[in-house]
């Protein structure tokens, strides 16, 4: 099967970043995934965008890992409040002390392009750019199990979210993820690892707010920390819900 990645970013020259997305899919649905994130660009309620970029690239089979997906969580929450005080105590979970340090660290991830790539013992930002921050790109959910999931009500920021987060913390040096998404329409966040899956929050901002961002975990030396970033950047993925995972050298 041939493949493609493709990728959409729009901005404006006032709010700038307003949105993004990316997809693995066949040669066949090419022409109808561009045209929708296009939609996607155009209709944000970030604004109109100035600029739209769309890149396309040929993917080869051989290049992808395939992954299963995290098993999910689903804890509600009524407040901004509650989900954090959630997010506390599963970083307490992994053994982290500074666990109030990291969560006041993920403010400053707000206004950045990417993640922070956190030290999760020393809490020294680990990424090269620190405006730019860490962008984990190249993955989607395998297209049929896209289409299971819509079907059984399954939404664009749930499985954007699930793909991302599975795709991650599948690094042996990510100790997990934290997500607040950065659309004012959409309020839940995640705490993401290997240890517990993939924990949904209902509510970890208030609605209509902008502010959203990530952070990577990381537990590892100099030379790991470099290919964690590689993969995190390079690593072409799909992942599978109830699916089994297929390992290629990694780049």
């Amino acid at each position: 099967m041939n493949r493609y990645s493709i990728k959409m970013r729009a901005s404006n020259k006032e709010e700038g970043h307003i949105s993004g997305a990316e997809k693995i899919i066949p040669e066949e649905e090419l022409e109808q995934y561009c045209a929708r994130l296009l939609s996607r660009a155009l209709r944000h309620s970030k604004g109109k965008p100035d600029f739209i970029n769309l890149k396309i690239e040929a993917v080869r089979e051989e290049e992808i890992l395939h992954l299963p997906a995290l098993e999910v969580t689903t804890i509600a929450t009524s407040t901004p409040e509650e989900g954090m005080a959630v997010v506390l105590d599963y970083l307490r979970r992994l053994g982290l002390e500074q666990a109030g340090e990291i969560l006041a660290l993920w403010k400053q991830s707000y206004c950045m392009r990417g993640a922070m790539l956190l030290d999760a013992d020393t809490l020294r930002r680990l990424e090269p750019d620190r405006d730019r921050g860490i962008r984990a790109t190249y993955m989607d959910m395998e297209t049929e199990d896209a289409e299971r999931q819509s079907a059984c009500g399954g939404k664009n920021h749930f499985n954007e979210a699930l793909v991302l987060a599975t795709k991650v913390v599948n690094h042996p040096n990510i100790l997990a993820e934290l997500c607040i998404s950065d659309d004012p329409d959409y309020v839940t966040g995640y705490i993401a690892s290997k240890e517990f899956g993939y924990v949904r929050i209902t509510t970890l901002k208030g609605l209509g707010s902008p502010l959203g961002g990530r952070i990577f975990l990381f537990r590892g030396g100099e030379g790991e920390r470099d290919d964690c970033i590689r993969y995190l950047q390079q690593q072409k993925v799909l992942v599978h819900v109830g699916g089994k995972a297929s390992m290629p050298a990694l780049p």
